[in-house]
């Protein structure tokens, strides 16, 4: 009977282990070569045209052809999926008259022209193109994805939104605002006393929603969050 059981809880945990493989690695995949171990994606879509009817030319983003615009949005996030950013954020505070800041950066870029990075299975469907963004990782890098799973970090979510005459510096905007309202919530929720200043690191777990309502880019991120230092009023 004990034989039995051993086998039966050997083989629950085979099973566990295989069907937890796609969650962990919902957005990747095992390339074919030494030097694709692993491959993250992610779907990345742009608008074919600039928005119609924006007259001032001051108030219109930078546009790009589609294609470029594509390579470029993918980069943003690929940054975000595979390396990560660091931030720092001060939280507003009207009693002291502190003005809310937040910067974001990727913890490591990725060059222009980067052999790794590709945009596959190009489908336009008016007025989007869509794709899937991908991304070709050494064991290093994969090392460094593996190990924000393994340790299991804060989980956090956020949105955020900008203009979509903005075009590509829209989307990156709301990317920031979704990272900025993702640590905001989370602190809101476990920090009891408001802090001076937060720094830390973030890591896009899941594949990041991107969609237009109102006139705006809407951008919807659950990222891996990493608080590595949170500085009191009373230090100061």
């Amino acid at each position: 009977m004990i034989f039995k059981t051993m086998i039966f809880r050997k083989i629950y945990s085979f099973l566990f282990l295989l069907c937890s493989i796609p969650f962990l690695y919902a957005d990747s995949y095992s390339g074919s070569g030494t030097n694709d171990a692993l491959i993250i994606r992610a779907p990345v879509w742009v608008f074919l045209e600039s928005q119609p009817g924006v007259m001032d030319n001051d108030t219109q983003g930078m546009q790009l052809p589609p294609r470029q615009a594509l390579i470029a949005l993918s980069t943003t996030v690929m940054e975000g999926m595979v390396y990560g950013w660091k931030f720092s954020y001060t939280p507003f505070d009207k009693r002291r008259a502190v003005a809310e800041e937040f910067e974001l950066e990727s913890l490591r870029s990725i060059p222009s022209g980067d052999s790794r990075l590709s945009v596959t299975e190009l489908r336009p469907q008016y007025p989007y193109l869509y794709c899937w963004a991908e991304y070709r990782v050494t064991d290093a890098i994969a090392l460094h994805r593996t190990e924000w799973i393994r340790i299991n970090y804060i989980t956090a979510k956020g949105s955020g939104s900008a203009e979509r005459k903005l075009e590509i510096d829209g989307v990156r905007q709301a990317y920031r605002y979704a990272a900025l309202a993702a640590v905001r919530g989370y602190l809101r929720k476990n920090i009891k006393n408001k802090p001076k200043a937060v720094n830390g690191k973030m890591l896009i777990k899941d594949n990041p929603r991107l969609y237009v309502s109102g006139g705006k880019f809407t951008a919807e991120l659950t990222v891996y969050l990493e608080i590595k230092e949170v500085i009191p009023y009373e230090v100061f």
